[in-house]
């Protein structure tokens, strides 16, 4: 006879009935999450899946146990979290140029294509930089950013070969040409794309106000 505490396969408990899978704890208050707390709650999901990549990145490389199954999920909060970040980065961008979206923009933005993402973007630069009257942004540092996009874009064209391990056909997702990542490199390398992502999105949402109250006065 089990335990009362096992399940009939290992020695977890079951799941049961009363289980509450969305609340909080008065016991164990420090790790209720604020979910209604966030004024913007972009930041939030954008922040949560870097610092969830982030945090099982260094915990894998200080103790490399695991990397093989680990790296997927890795893989995909980082380049999700990019997903995210170049979507409002564009929006800032137009709301900028005073440019309307365009149908064909707005189905680029519900779509998982980075590089396509990015090209939406990488133009709006320059003439957002005139209107600052600031200096154009590296044409290195740009030329970097669209070396990422399209590394990443090789791999995961559609944002599912680090969900899936297989697509509708059941071929594989990641091509057998893809035999080690490692893991503290892409991570080291992914926070550098993430800060600059974030200074470019902070100094876009500056303008942003520095515009609206401007008007406002």
């Amino acid at each position: 006879m089990k335990d009362a505490t096992e399940s009939v396969f290992n020695a977890s408990p079951p799941p049961r009935a009363t289980d509450v899978l969305f609340g909080s704890s008065i016991e164990d208050w420090p790790l209720n999450a604020c979910i209604q707390h966030w004024g913007e709650v972009d930041h939030a999901y954008k922040a949560g899946f870097r610092r969830a990549a982030y945090q099982l990145a260094a915990q894998t490389c200080e103790r490399p146990h695991h990397q093989d199954s680990v790296v997927y999920p890795i893989v995909y909060l980082y380049r999700h979290h990019v997903e995210l970040m170049l979507k409002d980065i564009f929006r800032l961008a137009a709301n900028l140029l005073d440019a309307p979206i365009s149908g064909s923009q707005e189905k680029r933005l519900g779509q998982h294509d980075l590089a396509r993402l990015w090209s939406l973007i990488r133009p709006m630069l320059a003439p957002i930089c005139d209107l600052a009257g600031a200096e154009h942004l590296p044409a290195e540092d740009l030329d970097g950013i669209d070396a990422y996009m399209r590394q990443l874009n090789e791999r995961d064209p559609r944002g599912e070969s680090f969900r899936y391990a297989r697509s509708r056909d059941a071929t594989r997702t990641l091509g057998a040409d893809l035999v080690h990542i490692n893991i503290r490199w892409f991570a080291i390398y992914m926070e550098k794309l993430a800060d600059y992502l974030d200074g470019l999105e902070d100094w876009l949402g500056m303008l942003v106000d520095g515009r609206d109250t401007a008007y406002a006065e």
